[in-house]
């Protein structure tokens, strides 16, 4: 054999049994010999392996799709937990509506308002010993409380609304508007620096994002005066500037007052207030109703009384742009009843109504439903002139406004309604001040179903 023929006999061997051993082996990541673990190594895929120590491509987003990048979440906007980057809807939605009723005293010396806050909670404001400021959950515990002892002076809040940043405005007698954040720390304040008090009773802000307070100023015009006795209203720039006030009232008698107030759909602004029209008579309040264009100055209003106590205490907007205003009318010295009105928007009395036990009844606030077919009106009641006073609640038809049901809650003591809004569970969050369940004067609370009832 030649030594050509011989190399390639060699070489041919040499294939031959490398091809024919047993090849090493690979783990799943391509490594021979290796000891990967392969798996989904994404801790926040549905399919995520602690143990795999190599990524094989498998990870499933929350939607179960192999490389997929949804975001789960809840999608649905009326749920408490809505998340607005959330592409696919893992199931967590929850929502507000505990079914319950009760009573029972929160923080504080008084509330005076109560509104819908976020997640299935409440705001209140009232007093202890200066303005406080309540967050409660649907079972009136306690999620935060603030009192701004900061803040010099004697004061205490009347009224509270949300912002739109997620905030609060707090109208806080005698004199002083309080902006805080969404967890109630204080942002700013201001003092209305006139030569009389300006006694703010309620703050709103308005669809231009600034604010407008209302209220009545102190002190008696004997013989006439530009300030005095006068009620208010007066638009306020974020951080507290104002930009102009408006004073109305006879200009000879006290004690004028705007109680509440709402923006119309113009941008003007309808108030409730009481009016007084002799000052010769000390009782001589007229129910009244204002409406005001956006500068506050007077487009209509309605003066409606005898020569008796007849006050508009608080004041709600529908969607047609009609209001409901509530307050006292009375019959007689001895004889005050809750009234409640309907207006157009133009100023006409599309209906009123009064109810009462021949005593005396007065309504303080009220909340409208979400489909606005019911107001509901709060105040305080009592039996007669030597029996304490009570929470009193109404249901009335927002169509005709017949009174529909009426409830008193209360105890031995002196108890009065100031705040209520519309729960969750379409029953009714009360506020007010009360005697009966303390050793002093506390913050009592009475949750009520749709019909006003405390079972």
């Amino acid at each position: 054999m030649s030594d050509r023929a011989h190399y390639f006999f060699v070489f041919i061997l040499i294939v031959f049994y490398f091809s024919c051993s047993e090849p090493e082996p690979e783990d799943c990541a391509g490594i021979i010999n290796g000891s990967s673990i392969c798996g989904c190594t994404d801790s926040t895929a549905s399919n995520y392996d602690s143990t795999a120590t190599h990524d094989d491509g498998s990870c499933l987003d929350c939607a179960e799709v192999e490389g997929g990048d949804a975001i789960c979440g809840c999608t649905d906007s009326s749920a408490t937990n809505y998340n607005q980057d959330a592409t696919f809807d893992d199931g967590s939605c929850s929502y507000c509506g505990v079914d319950t009723s009760f009573s029972r005293v929160i923080q504080g010396t008084g509330g005076y308002d109560i509104v819908r806050s976020s997640n299935c909670s409440y705001v209140v404001c009232g007093t202890d010993g200066k303005t406080m400021l309540l967050k409660i959950d649907e079972l009136g515990n306690e999620v935060w409380s603030r009192t701004y002892s900061e803040i010099s002076g004697n004061h205490w809040g009347n009224a509270v609304n949300n912002t739109t940043d997620g905030g609060y405005i707090i109208g806080a007698n005698q004199n002083i508007i309080i902006k805080t954040d969404s967890t109630g720390s204080l942002q700013w304040h201001k003092k209305l620096s006139y030569s009389y008090h300006h006694y703010v009773e309620d703050v709103i802000q308005t669809f231009a994002g600034d604010y407008i307070v209302v209220g009545g100023v102190g002190g008696d015009p004997i013989g006439g005066h530009s300030q005095k006795g006068k009620a208010f209203i007066l638009r306020m720039s974020e951080g507290g500037g104002v930009q102009w006030v408006k004073r109305y009232g006879i200009s000879d008698t006290p004690m004028n007052s705007f109680w509440g107030v709402v923006q119309a759909d113009d941008g003007g602004f309808v108030l409730a207030g009481e009016k007084l029209q002799d000052r010769n008579f000390a009782f001589y309040d007229h129910f009244w109703i204002m409406k005001t264009d956006g500068n506050g100055n007077e487009q209509w209003s309605i003066e409606s009384g005898g020569n008796l106590w007849d006050e508009a205490k608080d004041i709600v907007k529908l969607s047609d742009d009609s209001y409901i205003v509530a307050g006292k009318i009375s019959l007689s010295s001895t004889n005050l009843n809750m009234r409640v009105m309907r207006v157009s928007s133009s100023g006409d009395i599309l209906w009123q109504n009064n109810h009462g036990n021949n005593n005396y009844e007065t309504a303080t606030s009220l909340t409208l439903s979400e489909n606005e077919d019911i107001v509901t009106v709060v105040g305080y009641t009592r039996s007669s002139s030597s029996s304490p006073f009570k929470y009193r609640i109404w249901g009335v038809d927002v169509a005709t406004g017949q009174v529909l049901w009426n409830r008193i809650h209360g105890g031995s003591q002196e108890d009065e309604a100031y705040g209520v809004a519309e729960s969750y569970d379409n029953g009714f969050a009360i506020v007010g001040r009360s005697y009966s369940f303390g050793s002093d004067r506390v913050t009592w609370l009475v949750k009520t179903d749709s019909l006003g009832n405390v079972n």
